[in-house]
């Protein structure tokens, strides 16, 4: 492994330099691992490998700038363990690709990866446009971690990611802080991914800020969450949200419908065209507030390809405050999948009064418990 890190600067006089950068993520590679050093600066660039053992790691004023040109990228012909790709329904309307995982930065099977950013270090997804992408204009995702153990990415802005901005499937061990992510799409997707720990990041994002099913002991912890679409999609067992904030509308608008609402706090996902391990449960969402979004919860387990891979069976929240809602939430199951609800010193407000739908749309197998519970207009 070598000892001292490789300090590069950016070659003049070249359109690109993924060359040179990937020459030294080689050197780390041979070597059994390392540290590649960005200086302050512009570097151009199209896809990159990182490999075990190795750091990726920006200094204040460096500028990772991807390419525009969807055609620069590559997926290093890697495999996926995204099960809806193999699926020829959801495949025709997504309009996936075949180079669906093209992007930027990519790990496969890599042990104690990283990318870290000091303050002031900036990587930028170009809003790459690929007429033959996802929906027929997403590029490239911003980074993918496939089937990695141990991976940390800190410190840095990541903006205009051209697809979701951090792909992470089936990986194990991922520590994800002061991250900041602007505009885009997805902040954040671990699906199948197990021990994800997401601490003090901002995410402004016109898609979900975090997304993934079968994702297993999940934390988000003391992060600031605004969107224009979902502020966590998600599926796991074992969930902590504690001390984060949740606020809308979106500071970046929606890439498909233009608009800027933030449609729910939480919207349940197990996708029918992909596996789960186990049943959703032990949701803890604790000392968080939650500002102008359209909805609190959306569930809908049976009646919605999206939520039915898997059932939810119990959450819970507990000191949080909630203001400006517009709509109900949504909480319906089958029978054979009660869902348990417990809220405790929650207070609830509306934007323009008690919607005339009422505040709470629910099938009579989800129960509820409560203690201190406060709801404007109502009780």
């Amino acid at each position: 492994m070598l000892t001292d890190p490789i300090l590069l600067a950016p070659e003049t006089g070249i359109p690109f330099h993924t060359a040179q950068i990937q020459e030294a993520l080689d050197r780390c590679r041979d070597a059994g691992g390392g540290e590649v050093v960005l200086s302050a600066g512009e570097w151009r660039t199209a896809s990159l490998r990182l490999y075990s053992r190795t750091t990726l790691r920006l200094l204040s004023g460096a500028r990772l700038l991807a390419s525009a040109d969807w055609r620069d990228y590559t997926d290093w012909k890697v495999p996926s363990t995204l099960g809806y790709l193999q699926s020829p329904y959801v495949r025709e309307i997504w309009n996936l690709p075949g180079h669906y995982l093209n992007s930027p930065i990519t790990a496969f099977e890599a042990e104690d990866v990283a990318v870290i950013g000091e303050e002031g270090s900036l990587i930028d997804g170009a809003d790459c446009f690929d007429p033959n992408g996802e929906e027929k204009f997403r590029g490239p995702m911003g980074m993918v971690f496939c089937k990695c153990r141990g991976v940390t990415l800190r410190g840095y802005t990541y903006q205009n990611a051209a697809n979701w901005c951090h792909q992470l499937d089936s990986c194990q061990n991922v520590h994800m802080e002061n991250v900041t992510v602007l505009a885009g799409h997805d902040g954040v997707n671990i699906h199948h991914c197990t021990g994800v720990w997401i601490e003090n990041c901002d995410f402004r994002t016109g898609d979900d800020c975090i997304a993934g099913y079968d994702a297993e002991n999940v934390v988000v912890r003391g992060c600031s969450l605004n969107t224009s679409c979902n502020s966590l999609r998600i599926g796991a067992n074992g969930l902590l949200v504690e001390r984060c904030r949740f606020w809308g509308p979106g500071a970046y608008p929606h890439r498909v419908s233009g608009r800027r609402n933030t449609l729910c706090a939480f919207e349940y996902y197990a996708m029918t065209y992909d596996s789960c391990r186990r049943d959703s449960g032990d949701w803890r969402i604790q000392d968080c507030t939650f500002e102008g979004l359209d909805s609190l919860f959306h569930y809908n387990y049976g009646g919605d390809w999206m939520h039915s891979g898997r059932p939810l069976r119990d959450v819970s929240f507990r000191r949080i405050t909630v203001t400006g809602l517009s709509a109900p939430s949504l909480l319906k199951t089958l029978p054979e999948a009660p869902l348990h609800v417990a809220l405790e010193d929650a207070s609830f407000g509306w934007r323009d009064g008690i919607p005339s739908e009422g505040v709470l749309r629910c099938s009579e197998n989800v129960s509820f418990s409560l203690r201190n519970v406060r709801a404007e207009g109502l009780f």
